[in-house]
């Protein structure tokens, strides 16, 4: 199954590429935890409708682990 990345995934790739993955793997994982969408025409376009919000919520996910880790 080609799916949509929208966040990046070790060993897998990073936002906004379109991998062929193993169907069970996209369909118990990655899909339901939202990090990817079905690579369809409509996923494409939703997709680049929503990739700045995408990267800025993964963005701000990054600097807040980031100060975690500084902390500890």
């Amino acid at each position: 199954m080609e799916v949509i990345l929208l966040e990046r995934i070790e060993r897998l790739g990073k936002l906004g590429d379109v991998v062929r993955v193993k169907d069970g793997y996209a369909r118990n994982y990655l899909l339901p935890q939202r990090k990817a969408l079905r690579a369809t025409k409509e996923a494409h376009a939703h997709f680049e409708a929503e990739r700045a919000e995408i990267e800025q919520a993964n963005d701000t996910r990054r600097k807040d682990a980031s100060a975690v880790a500084k902390q500890m």
